[in-house]
């Protein structure tokens, strides 16, 4: 791989991995992306983790087309040793089968009198569901407001145990076909990153109090702070 094209995946994973606190800069990255080695990289957290499976889940699906299995197969290889790994890599949530693992729910934000909002996803996933929202995307333009959609419905759904927003970003690169041109979607660095994550957390509390009121005004909300509208 060329110098110019490890550094535009340097910049992907980097960004990709403030999903988990990756913590390693892009030139420690892209050293290790040089190297072969991730010694470079931050020892004291679980960067080498996510390096390292961030690469197995592109490497996995690039020469494949967005579907199911895809989306799938990119969540199989998060195998790394880590609580912010799935038990089980590549197995669709099922909480009422594994309730212990399988059931979970997302903090979103305080209220005045102290509570706490939360977003309860569905608590079974199945390739259906899946496959709607692959189904949605070949009606759609597929431009890249449609691949930010793509993410959005796939970290919303929750499908597998861990590590859903990055096979969301993973899954959204490939549907745009970004995995090989490495004109990637990524989420937005320094100062930006708080309001997309809040934007996406919105989507997530769509009809709950202070939340939006549709999944319309939401996504196009999540697509406003990206710029797209």
């Amino acid at each position: 791989m060329r110098e110019n094209d490890n550094k535009k995946l340097a910049e992907f994973i980097t960004r990709l991995g403030k999903f988990n606190d990756y913590g390693s800069t892009v030139s420690q990255t892209l050293k290790a992306l040089e190297t072969s080695s991730t010694e470079s990289l931050r020892q004291d957290n679980d960067d080498v983790i996510i390096f390292e499976d961030t690469l197995k889940g592109i490497r996995a699906v690039k020469e494949q087309e967005f579907s199911v299995e895809s989306i799938i197969a990119i969540n199989a290889q998060f195998t790394g040793d880590s609580d912010e790994q799935p038990q089980n890599p590549g197995l669709l949530r099922d909480g009422l089968l594994r309730p212990h693992t399988d059931k979970t729910m997302i903090k979103l934000w305080p209220l005045v009198n102290g509570s706490l909002l939360a977003y309860y996803p569905p608590l079974q996933v199945d390739e259906w569901n899946l496959k709607n929202i692959v189904e949605e995307w070949e009606d759609s333009s597929k431009t890249i407001k449609d691949g930010w959609l793509i993410f959005a419905k796939l970290a919303k759904l929750q499908p597998f145990q861990d590590g859903n927003k990055r096979t969301a970003l993973i899954a959204a690169n490939l549907a745009i076909g970004a995995l090989e041109t490495q004109d990637y979607l990524m989420p937005p660095s320094g100062r930006k990153f708080h309001p997309f994550m809040n934007a996406l957390l919105g989507y997530y509390g769509v009809g709950l109090e202070d939340g939006p009121v549709s999944d319309e005004v939401a996504l196009e909300e999540f697509l406003a702070v990206l710029g797209l509208v």
